[in-house]
């Protein structure tokens, strides 16, 4: 239980294993119910990507999910052929938490956002975004390349 009170739902532990082994999913949001629990809220089924290109259209699919109403905890699989040519497949943790948003839920996510991680081991790549300038893929792409 994170120091929120909020517990993660055994539902996104077992879909976090499953994109972790299996690239089952391209990205999935979690959002905080009820301040109660952390939950899936989208997910996308598009199979693993080889390119760039591929894997930007459906990192800017994601980014559609993304508003300035409320934060948002994201996994992504980015997936493309690094500029030396091997291929990368790396799942990312992203958390959404705008500049804009109510100060309380941004509060509540940031104190809610470690007893989530804990629950995803072997996750390497972390990044926090404030704004849309801060969700851009080339950007995200490039530092997944930089330390893979």
């Amino acid at each position: 239980m994170a120091a929120s009170g909020v517990d993660v739902n055994s539902d996104v532990t077992e879909l976090f294993t499953s994109m972790k082994m299996k690239h089952t999913h391209k990205f999935a949001l979690f959002y905080i119910k009820d301040k109660k629990s952390i939950e899936c809220l989208a997910s996308s089924d598009h199979a693993p990507t080889k390119s760039r290109e591929e894997d930007k259209a459906c990192f800017d699919e994601m980014v559609t999910h993304l508003t300035n109403e409320e934060p948002r905890f994201v996994l992504y699989d980015f997936g493309f052929c690094s500029k030396e040519g091997r291929q990368l497949e790396k799942l990312a943790f992203i958390f959404w938490s705008p500049d804009v948003g109510k100060i309380s839920l941004k509060m509540l996510y940031a104190s809610s956002k470690d007893a989530l991680k804990k629950q995803f081991t072997g996750l390497a790549y972390e990044f926090q975004a404030n704004d849309k300038s801060d969700v851009v893929y080339e950007d995200l792409a490039d530092e997944i390349e930089k330390r893979a």
